[in-house]
């Protein structure tokens, strides 16, 4: 649904995006694969470029980590989940969260997609850090 909201909103060309919902070890290993971070995280996204078809791209999604923002944040699994597509969407779209006027667009983006989803978010949403638990193998 969020995905879907994202998709209706922002009307891109491409419109197909792949998730795969997946645990720390994993996108940990995707993580460092992809980005030379040796730590698991919440989400990963993959831009479909110049790849033909209709796939925007592809999300990574850690049911772990997920699941320990949610907790943190008291809100059910589900809704942390989809929060964390919107913000992988955004990034398939070009959005980015490097600068903090970045980041704060970012953040309009996604209360803007959440609202319209009725997905409840905190207002100044972010990833929380990872402890060094996290990341021990």
């Amino acid at each position: 649904m969020a995905l879907e909201t994202l998709i209706q909103i922002h009307e891109p060309a491409r419109r197909d995006i792949s998730v795969l919902l997946t645990d720390d070890d994993t996108i940990r290993q995707l993580n460092h694969e992809w980005r030379g971070l040796d730590e698991a995280t919440d989400v990963l996204s993959w831009p479909g470029g110049d790849m033909p078809g209709p796939n925007l791209g592809d999300l990574a999604i850690s049911l772990d980590t997920a699941a320990r923002q949610a907790a943190a944040r008291k809100m059910p699994l589900h809704n942390e989940v989809a929060i964390l597509g919107i913000h992988g969407g955004l990034h398939l779209l070009g959005f980015d969260d490097l600068t903090d006027n970045d980041r704060e667009e970012m953040l309009v983006k996604m209360r803007e997609v959440a609202l319209a989803a009725n997905i409840p978010m905190e207002t100044d949403w972010s990833s929380l850090p990872h402890s060094e638990e996290d990341n021990v193998r």
